[in-house]
């Protein structure tokens, strides 16, 4: 037999069905515009974001080498594959210093089954502080295409007794 307390918690209960649903919907809504956005990932010991509103990769913190830290890497990766788009890495920034000699930066940009893009900087063997501007010397790599559909960038800066810092790195997600 139906008692009276159940019937008072079937009225109260239908229209909070309703209601999450319909939020239900709402968020549903926004895990797809997510999953249609590049998928970014970074190792650990390297501070860099991704803004997925500007398509732009920044460095958050500094990264160093010095006498006891003598090498950082930096593993950067972009998976375009949800976005049916293509995409390439354009360098915008890539700064340093280099407070006390030798060091030196290796980056390279590619994507993944392409032959990367390599640099390879290194200071002099003495010297005063040197800063230094490698953004012109950074190639831009190939679109994105099916099968294709990751970018790269690897960044190690090594050093034997100097110090080294990167100030600034950034990099444009280019869509084609």
């Amino acid at each position: 037999m139906l008692r009276l307390s159940d019937a008072r918690n079937f009225f109260i209960l239908i229209p909070l069905f309703f209601l999450s649903s319909y939020d239900a919907n709402n968020s549903s809504s926004i895990a797809i515009e997510i999953a249609n956005q590049p998928q970014f990932t970074v190792n650990k010991g390297c501070n860099i974001t991704f803004d997925p509103k500007k398509n732009e990769l920044t460095l958050g913190s500094k990264i160093a080498v010095n006498a006891q830290f003598s090498r950082a890497r930096c593993i950067i990766r972009i998976n375009t594959s949800s976005t049916g788009k293509q995409f390439r890495l354009v360098p915008l920034a890539f700064k340093g210093e280099v407070k006390k000699a030798p060091a030196q930066v290796a980056i390279s940009s590619f994507v993944v089954g392409d032959q990367p893009n390599r640099f390879l900087y290194e200071s002099p063997l003495s010297g005063t502080p040197l800063k230094f501007d490698l953004t012109k010397k950074i190639l831009l790599t190939n679109y994105t295409s099916k099968g294709k559909s990751i970018l790269g960038i690897n960044l190690v800066l090594t050093t034997t007794g100097g110090e080294l810092e990167v100030t600034d790195i950034k990099f444009a997600l280019q869509q084609k």
